[in-house]
C-alpha cells in the first residue's frame, strides 16, 4: 500500500476548500460557523449534513458518515482513498508520484477499468430498469435500504443472454479480459453473460477497487441453484485474500481498535445498518492466514462473529488458532437462538443487537472452555481426564489470574477438589515443559513416543473406510463439505475417492442439495467411474449413521493420525542421517510436536 507522508495528506485536506468542493455535490447553506445541507449518502428531508471549513471537516448527524476533504470525494466517486488523494493533489498543482511507487500494478489497471464498467453497469439495471424495480423490492422485504444500496453499491445482474457482454464489446474492452475477470464465459464459441438476474454485490481489495462480485437469486426457481454464485479466481480477485467490507472499515476499525469478523457480506450489511461499522467478512471460506494479516495491519483485537451451528463451531476454532499464532487477541460472540445479524435486528432491534454484541462477548478460553464442557460425560472417568487436560492445554499461557478462576471453574464442574487439580496441573504443565524442550540424550521418552504414534496409525482398510465415510457426509449436506474444506490438511489417499470428493465439492458450487441424477449428468463420464460412484452412493444410501460434527471429527483423526505417522516414519531415518547435534535438536522437537498433536486428538 502507497506510504503517503503525514505532511502531505495535512497540505492535501489544508489546501482545498471543504465547502467549494462539496458544494459542487450537495446544495450547502451557511448557519453560524458551519454549512448544512442534505446528506448525500443517505436519503432524508430534514438537513443533518453539516459542513465545518474551520476544522475541514464533514458530518453527518443521522447516518454517521464523516471525515475530511479525501474520505467526502473517495465515499460520493465511489473511489479508493489513495485515488482521492491523487485527484485532490493533481488540482493543487501537488506532485505526489514519488510516493506511489508500488501503489497499483499498472498491469492490473486494464481489470480494474473493467471491472468498474461493469459494476456501473449492475447499479444502472437495478435503478433504471424494470426488473430493477422487483429487485429493490426484494431488497426493500429484506429491510435494505437506500443508503445500503448506495452505501455498497449493491447492483443487478438482468436476466439476459449477452447485454453485459455486448455493452463491454461496444466500449472496447477485450472478450480475453472478460473471460479472464469471470464476468462472461465463452460455450460454442458464443460469449454469455456469466451471473444472470441475481442481485450483484461487488468486491472490493483493501483500496476499494473492485476485483469481483457475488451474485444473490432472489426469484423462486425450480432449478436447483445455489444461493450465492461468487467470481471465480482470477489474477485481481483471490478469495483467500479478501475481506468483505475491508476498505469501508478501515477507519472504523483504528477508531474502535477492533474489527468485527463475520462470515458472510450480508451479516456485515445488516451490522451497518445497526450502526455497526467496523465489520468485515471472510466471504464464507474458511479463514486464511492472509486475511488474519489483513486485520493485524489494522488492530489486535479480533471479535469472532460466526454462526453457531456445527460448521461455524468449527470455523471459530480454526480462526482462534490462525489469530493466536498471529499474537493476535481473538474473542468470540455467538448470537442466541441460531439467529443471524440480520434476523436478530428484524425481531429485537438495532440497539438490542449491539447491546447483545457487547454484553455477550466472550475470550477464547471462556469459549473454548465451554465447548469442551459440553462433551464431557460426567459418570465416565476418561471423559472427565480428557476435558481436563484439554483445560490444562488451554491455561499453559494463561496469567495466574485467569488460571485460579478457570481452576475454580473446573472444580466445580468436575466434582474435583482445587488442591486436587492444582497439583494434577503442575504435574501436566511440568511435562509439557520438559517435552518442549528435548535433548538428543531422551531417547527412551523419544523412543516411546515414536511407538505411541506408530501405534496410532490405521490400518489400510481403516483408513479406506474413513474415507467412505467422509464422502457420505459429502453427500449428506454441503456443510459438512466446508467443515471438510476447512481441515486443509485433510487428504485422500484414495484416488477414487480424490476424484469424487473433488466432484462433489465442485457440485456445491453450483447446487444446494446433492441429487444423484443431476451429479451423473454432470460428473460421471466413463463406465469405470460410473461403476465406482454407482457402488459408493448405493452403500451411502444403505448406511445408517449419525451425520454430527463429532463423528465427523473422528474421521479427521483418523486421517490425521495416518499422516503422521508417515511423518515420523521419515523422521526416524532423518535421525539416523542426524550428524549435527542442531539437526538432531530439530527433529526431536518435531516428534515431541506430532507426540502432542496425537495425545489430544485421541
Amino acid at each position: 500500500m502507497a506510504q503517503i507522508p503525514k505532511d502531505v495528506i495535512d497540505q492535501i485536506i489544508k489546501g482545498t476548500d471543504i465547502v467549494g468542493l462539496i458544494s459542487n455535490y450537495v446544495k450547502l447553506e451557511k448557519k453560524g460557523r458551519n454549512y448544512f445541507g442534505l446528506c448525500p449518502f443517505h436519503s432524508e428531508k430534514t438537513p443533518s449534513f453539516s459542513v465545518s471549513p474551520e476544522k475541514q471537516i464533514f458530518r453527518c448527524f443521522s447516518c454517521g458518515e464523516a471525515g475530511n476533504v479525501i474520505n467526502f470525494l473517495a465515499k460520493i466517486e465511489s473511489i479508493s482513498y489513495i485515488e482521492s488523494v491523487k485527484r485532490l493533489a493533481s488540482k493543487l498543482n501537488l506532485n505526489i508520484e514519488q510516493y506511489l511507487g508500488d501503489n497499483i500494478n499498472v498491469e492490473y489497471q486494464k481489470y480494474y477499468d473493467l471491472n468498474k464498467f461493469v459494476l456501473d453497469f449492475y447499479r444502472f439495471a437495478l435503478l433504471n430498469t424494470i426488473e430493477g424495480k422487483e429487485a429493490l423490492k426484494y431488497l426493500e422485504n429484506r429491510k435494505i435500504t437506500q443508503e445500503e444500496i448506495n452505501y455498497f453499491k449493491i447492483g443487478l445482474a438482468p436476466d439476459s443472454v449477452d447485454s453485459l457482454y455486448q455493452a463491454l464489446k461496444a466500449n472496447n474492452f477485450t472478450e480475453l479480459a472478460m473471460l479472464e475477470l469471470g464476468v462472461v464465459t465463452k460455450s460454442d464459441n458464443k460469449f454469455y453473460d456469466k451471473f444472470k438476474n441475481r442481485i450483484m454485490f461487488p468486491i472490493t481489495n483493501e483500496l476499494g477497487y473492485v476485483i469481483g462480485f457475488s451474485g444473490r437469486i432472489f426469484k423462486e426457481s425450480d432449478l436447483k441453484e445455489a444461493k450465492y454464485i461468487n467470481t471465480q479466481e482470477t489474477p485481481i480477485f483471490k478469495k483467500g485474500e479478501i475481506l468483505y467490507n475491508l476498505d469501508n472499515a478501515i477507519r472504523f476499525i483504528r477508531e474502535k481498535k477492533r474489527v468485527y469478523l463475520f462470515e458472510g457480506f450480508m451479516d456485515v450489511i445488516a451490522s451497518h445498518r445497526a450502526g455497526l461499522h467496523n465489520a468485515v467478512a471472510s466471504m464464507g471460506t474458511a479463514l486464511t492466514p492472509e486475511q488474519v494479516n489483513l486485520m493485524k495491519k489494522y488492530t489486535r483485537n479480533v471479535v469472532i462473529c460466526f454462526d453457531g451451528d456445527s460448521a461455524g463451531i468449527e470455523a471459530t476454532k480454526r480462526a482462534i488458532d490462525l489469530f493466536l499464532k498471529e499474537r493476535l487477541n481473538p474473542s468470540i460472540v455467538t448470537l442466541p437462538e441460531g439467529l443471524d445479524p440480520d434476523e436478530y435486528i428484524n425481531k429485537y432491534g438495532k440497539d438490542a443487537y449491539i447491546d447483545y454484541l457487547t454484553k455477550n462477548e466472550k475470550s477464547y478460553r471462556e469459549y473454548l472452555y465451554e465447548l469442551y464442557h459440553q462433551d464431557i460425560n460426567i459418570s465416565n472417568i476418561e471423559s472427565i481426564e480428557q476435558f481436563k487436560r484439554k483445560v490444562f492445554q488451554l491455561l499453559l499461557d494463561a496469567t495466574p489470574t485467569e488460571r485460579e478462576l478457570f481452576l475454580q471453574k473446573l472444580s466445580t464442574d468436575i466434582n474435583v477438589s482445587i488442591e486436587t487439580l492444582k497439583f494434577d496441573y503442575a504435574n501436566y504443565s511440568g511435562y509439557i515443559k520438559q517435552a518442549d524442550k528435548p535433548t538428543p540424550y531422551d531417547v527412551v521418552n523419544q523412543q516411546r513416543m515414536i511407538r505411541t504414534i506408530e501405534r496410532s496409525k490405521p490400518s489400510e482398510k481403516k483408513l479406506l473406510d474413513t474415507q467412505k465415510i467422509l464422502i457420505f457426509f459429502a453427500f449428506n449436506h454441503r456443510k459438512f463439505v466446508h467443515i471438510i474444506n476447512n481441515r486443509n490438511y485433510i487428504t485422500f489417499k484414495d484416488k477414487n475417492f480424490r476424484r469424487l470428493y473433488h466432484d462433489v465439492k465442485d457440485y456445491y458450487q453450483v447446487y444446494d442439495e446433492f441429487d444423484e441424477n443431476v451429479f451423473r449428468r454432470r460428473y460421471v463420464n466413463s463406465d469405470e467411474y460410473n461403476e465406482f460412484f454407482t457402488k459408493v452412493y448405493q452403500e451411502y444410501i444403505n448406511t445408517k449413521i449419525d451425520y454430527d460434527v463429532k463423528y465427523l471429527e473422528q474421521c479427521f483423526a483418523v486421517i490425521t493420525n495416518d499422516i503422521i505417522a508417515s511423518m515420523v516414519q521419515q523422521l526416524k531415518e532423518d535421525l539416523k542421517k542426524a550428524n549435527d547435534q542442531n539437526d538432531v535438536l530439530k527433529i526431536s522437537q518435531k516428534i515431541v510436536d506430532y507426540y502432542k498433536i496425537i495425545k489430544v486428538k485421541n
